[in-house]
């Protein structure tokens, strides 16, 4: 199903962490570390949102400006760039977690800038905390644990249900 819903092969998925209401995948957790023959793989992105409704839905808002109005937020708002940093370090940290101790101490030791992007970088592995990535990463990380004030803004935006009305998934169960 995450296959078809992405349209690709997915890798290094370790769960589904939501469904929607009609059951199927929503957001998905990933592996951020993937070896590869002897060398490790990062993947910073730790939820993805797999529903294609709310990709082409967010992808709309994104197409619309929404990033550059978050930038500006960042810019000018103290209290909207500290909830901002603190999703972005708490998702690092939750990041890092989902990572055994010895392969953190091997990518300190023999990948010390893949490391660095893992324990540094927030929501979908940005490195700025002056700017703001991906939209859709926002929202996986708010549908998944239930705070991130840009995704929970996207979200409300919609101004629609955080699901599509009519189960289009089901027709890539055929």
């Amino acid at each position: 199903m995450i296959k078809q819903q992405i349209g690709r092969e997915p890798r290094g998925v370790l769960e589904v962490r939501t469904h929607c209401r009609w059951g199927y995948p929503q957001v998905i957790v990933n592996r951020p570390v993937s070896a590869l023959g002897s060398d490790l793989e990062v993947f910073p992105t730790v939820y993805w949102l797999t529903c294609p409704y709310l990709c082409r839905e967010i992808a709309a808002l994104e197409s619309r400006g929404l990033i550059a109005q978050f930038e500006e937020r960042l810019a000018e708002d103290q209290g909207f760039a500290a909830a901002v940093a603190e999703n972005h370090e708490s998702y690092a940290q939750e990041r890092l977690a989902l990572i055994h101790r010895d392969v953190q101490r091997r990518l300190k030791e023999e990948y010390p800038d893949r490391y660095q992007v893992l324990a540094r970088s927030g929501v979908g592995g940005i490195r700025s905390q002056h700017g703001v990535k991906c939209l859709h990463c926002h929202a996986a990380d708010y549908l998944a644990r239930g705070h991130n004030v840009i995704g929970a803004e996207t979200l409300e935006l919609l101004q629609k249900p955080w699901f599509c009305p009519d189960a289009e998934c089901r027709e890539f169960e055929q």
